[in-house]
């Protein structure tokens, strides 16, 4: 997602924030912006500087450098809510300029908000869901005639109290000139320490070269950063190395300073980019349960309008490519639930097969945006009349301008060129229309709904340090060099991403497919040169039982078995354990499990995992 950093001590804060920008700038933006207080004068104001393009072309067309004073917060956007433009960049600020927020996250009741605040006289210039952040604190200040600091700072508290979804926030107040504040809440958020320094940052790399002492913050806490040369504080830590500078963190109105333990980290800056992992991928792949978390939240609106409409239409395409095709055919399984039918369509051979008219609609997936067969349909759709949805995760790109309704996935950028965690962003997306759809319809979608909480904690189970180990150690004894991933029903498209992403990174033949029709053919293939990657479903699973039988033929003929088991099999000695969970959210297991194979093997193999050869992350070219 966004990439925040901010920064109170006793340099000028403006370049201590651009070099943090630039170090959050691999991540890719769109947009980015500096607000800091000039407290070097008597006339004391907040200084916002901000625009679209990359960080050295804003810093030098803004001057952020010639902005005066030490403290101050900035923000790398990665659009999700409003277009990319100047007004829609952060910081944002409230009506009367005096308090400058920036934002990482999702807020998922920003509507509800922005409509009580307007009722009640506020002012916006953007169509961020950020923005309601200052107006929200503006609110609650007015509660007082003249506030304190400890007025200012429930003011904060109350203020988030009302914010549902996803933040990681930074806050500057010019009636208090010399105190920094940031709040977590499922979006990371970590604080740097330094002799009579101290940063805030979404990432360690942000403020890495200036110190390795960190603070890495919890959900719910709130961290007040003053200078106490210049602030009156009655509760100022002395327990703090620094000499001027003091902090406290609070929890539920609880001081949890004395909780939050200092460590030194030993990274270099590349390092960090990567949170320590050897890998993009890796790393990419371990953020997956808080990206389904912001997964989630986003897009609410849209996803309740294309839920409605899908009601309207009895021929429902989802034209993709590769690993979002995939995810298109994991709906077809979960809309078939409601006797809906939804056809996902290789976007590439839609305009030769596809069965289009104004009573059709086309919803395009594509992780960038711009992938060029998709886009293609898309617009050979509209064309012959056809309603478009799109999903997808860059705001802004061709597809947005494309379709009639869409939908942000919520997962930030990808590095690696091997999608993952943009995979479990649309399942998730895909999964609450599901959802919604059956809310439209009068069914009772309760039991999915409570279920979708756990998800992410499902996905920790599985890419958790013991089975971490445990798929390496499997990756390591894989020999053979063509592979079978096979599964049935909902976790067929997830044999099929799992091949996918096997051959793309170790360059290894691999081939998904329907475990019933491995008869059908593919079997005689089956010798010590074929491995077998078995994704067997969740145990109360109608096809369970079914997918074991297929096992059976597959030893029958002593071939090698790798099954991927919510249940131990004694048959079986090469097990990638998951949790045993409600079929309709077992996508949600498997594909980690699977992507970490891959990822294992082609780390063993020496591969350039997150370049592999031949292949780009936006595939813009027919």
């Amino acid at each position: 997602m966004c990439g925040i950093i901010g920064y109170i001590g006793n340099r000028r804060a403006s370049s201590i924030l651009l070099n943090g920008l630039k170090r959050l700038e691999y991540r890719g933006y769109d947009s980015c912006g500096i607000g800091i207080i000039d407290n070097t004068k008597n006339d004391i104001n907040i200084t916002i500087k901000k625009n679209v393009g990359k960080v050295n072309e804003v810093s030098a067309k803004e001057g952020f450098l010639n902005v005066n004073g030490n403290v101050g917060i900035s923000h790398d956007r990665w659009g999700t809510h409003g277009k990319i433009t100047k007004e829609n960049a952060h910081p944002h600020t409230d009506c009367n300029d005096n308090l400058c927020v920036v934002h990482n996250g999702i807020i998922s009741n920003h509507a509800e908000l922005k409509n009580m605040l307007i009722d009640k006289g506020h002012k916006f210039k953007s169509e961020t869901d950020t923005e309601i952040i200052p107006h929200l604190i503006e609110e609650e200040l007015k509660k007082y005639d003249n506030p304190f600091e400890n007025d200012y700072i429930d003011a904060i508290k109350e203020a988030l109290k009302k914010i549902d979804g996803t933040y990681a926030i930074l806050v500057l107040n010019k009636n208090f000139p010399n105190m920094l504040v940031g709040a977590k809440n499922e979006s990371p958020l970590i604080m740097g320490l330094k002799e009579n320094e101290y940063f805030l940052g979404s990432d360690i790399s942000a403020f890495l070269e200036w110190t390795k002492d960190i603070i890495p913050l919890e959900d719910g806490d709130i961290v007040i950063l003053k200078n106490k040369k210049n602030n009156d504080d009655k509760n100022n830590n002395d327990n703090n190395n620094n000499t001027n500078l003091s902090y406290t963190i609070y929890n539920n109105d609880i001081d949890a300073t004395d909780k939050r333990k200092k460590i030194t980290i030993e990274w270099d800056i590349e390092s960090a980019e990567k949170g320590g992992y050897e890998h993009f991928m890796l790393k990419e792949i371990m953020e997956e349960p808080d990206i389904i978390k912001n997964s989630s939240k986003i897009s609410s609106p849209e996803i309740k309008e294309l839920a409605k409409e899908m009601k309207n239409y009895d021929k429902i395409y989802i034209v993709a490519m590769g690993t979002s095709l995939n995810s298109a055919m994991v709906a077809e399984y979960w809309f078939s639930n409601h006797n809906k039918l939804i056809i996902p369509c290789d976007s590439s051979e839609f305009l030769i097969k596809g069965i289009i008219d104004e009573k059709t609609l086309v919803i395009g997936i594509t992780q960038s945006g711009e992938t060029y067969d998709t886009i293609k349909a898309m617009k050979y759709a509209k064309k012959q009349g056809a309603k478009t949805a799109t999903i997808v995760n860059v705001l802004g790109s061709t597809a947005t301008r494309e379709a009639d309704i869409t939908i942000m996935m919520g997962s930030g950028i990808e590095i690696s060129v091997c999608a993952t965690k943009t995979y479990m962003s649309q399942l998730m997306i895909l999964y609450r229309l599901f959802i919604e759809y059956g809310l439209v319809i009068g069914k009772d979608m309760s039991k999915y709904q409570q279920e979708m909480e756990n998800i992410p904690n499902y996905i920790k189970e599985v890419i958790g340090e013991k089975e971490r180990e445990n798929i390496k150690n499997i990756a390591k004894n894989l020999t053979a060099t063509n592979y079978l991933f096979i599964s049935k029903g909902v976790n067929l498209p997830n044999s099929l991403e799992g091949a996918l992403k096997f051959k793309e990174i170790t360059y290894l033949h691999a081939e998904g497919m329907s475990s019933g029709f491995l008869k059908h053919g593919t079997i005689s293939l089956i010798d010590k040169n074929m491995d077998t990657v078995v994704i067997i479903p969740p145990s109360k699973s109608e096809l369970f039982k079914s997918v074991l039988a297929n096992v059976e033929e597959i030893r029958t003929r002593n071939g090698k078995i790798i099954g991927v088991s919510p249940v131990e099999l004694p048959e079986l000695k090469e097990i990638i354990k998951v949790p045993d969970v409600m079929e309709e959210v077992s996508p949600f297991v498997y594909a980690p499990a699977c992507q970490l194979l891959a990822y294992y093997k082609a780390v063993e193999m020496g591969r350039d995992v997150d370049k592999p050869r031949g292949l780009a992350k936006s595939v813009t070219v027919e």
